[in-house]
């Protein structure tokens, strides 16, 4: 279960870090597609502005690098039990301007093979919007990731949590895994990075008009932007792992303040 230890929040301004929030327009939108981009590179689409189109993330060619605070390897690879504000201003130095809540959590990752009975796409999408109408198969996001906690929020709604390699397995370095893993199991909690955005999706209409058990999916999306490594050592050992976790409260879709704090009180 996804515990919030502690919570903060922070304007970034002035920001020059090379990770940046970007749209593009579709159709007849003048923007419609997001992403997050590295290096002014798109690293992944976060979605739409379509708040009743079904949620996705799919991972692009821009993604081919962590980003990291150099000024705190060390204390991330020990771990975090709690935030100063002088920390947090060092690792918003690699985070891109806009509002946040910055949040100190523990989650517990789980590692998902796509088109399995864990991957959201393959099953909770599907159930809620049907397959798509184009492709008739499930949204492929273009890389494994990890789910943290599904939990009811309010009312018929449900939270799904997604926190997002920038990189593939097949990139990490079997030492530094052994590393984190040792560290884990020595009872530190080394703590990842991350960018994340949270997106509230409901259908306009139902299938077959039969209400689902959850026909609203509040989707936090948490990208890793450091601590690849950590965060596939502690699903080998089904162990918790911190992350401190920078939610960009101006990015989200459908999401509003009051949502956002129902979302903290809720996890």
């Amino acid at each position: 279960m996804t515990r919030i230890l502690q919570k903060d929040s922070l304007e970034v301004k002035d920001s020059k870090s090379i990770i940046s929030f970007a749209t593009k327009g579709g159709g007849q939108w003048e923007k419609w597609h997001r992403f997050i981009s590295i290096d002014g590179k798109p690293a992944y689409e976060i979605g739409n502005i379509c708040g009743t189109c079904s949620f996705y993330f799919e991972r692009l060619e821009g993604a081919n690098q962590s980003v990291h605070p150099t000024d705190l390897i060390e204390q991330l690879n020990d771990g975090f039990a709690k935030l100063d504000r002088e920390t947090i201003g060092k690792i918003a130095e690699i985070i891109p301007n806009g509002k946040y809540k910055v949040l100190l959590m523990t989650v517990k990752p789980k590692k998902v093979e796509l088109g399995t009975d864990q991957d959201y796409f393959a099953n909770e999408e599907i159930k809620l919007w049907g397959l798509d109408g184009f492709w008739g198969m499930p949204h492929n996001p273009k890389i494994p990731y990890y789910r943290g906690t599904d939990q009811p929020i309010k009312q018929d709604e449900k939270v799904f949590e997604f926190i997002i390699p920038i990189f593939p397995q097949t990139w990490l370095q079997p030492d530094r895994v052994d590393f984190y893993k040792q560290q884990i199991e020595n009872g530190k909690t080394p703590t990842a990075i991350c960018l994340s955005v949270l997106d509230i999706k409901a259908p306009a209409v139902w299938i077959d008009d039969q209400k689902p058990e959850f026909p609203g999916h509040w989707c936090l999306a948490h990208y890793i932007l450091d601590g690849h490594h950590k965060m596939f050592a502690a699903t080998e050992l089904n162990k918790p792992l911190n992350i401190i976790c920078f939610l960009a409260t101006e990015q989200g879709i459908n999401e509003t303040k009051e949502d956002i704090e129902t979302l903290l009180d809720t996890i």
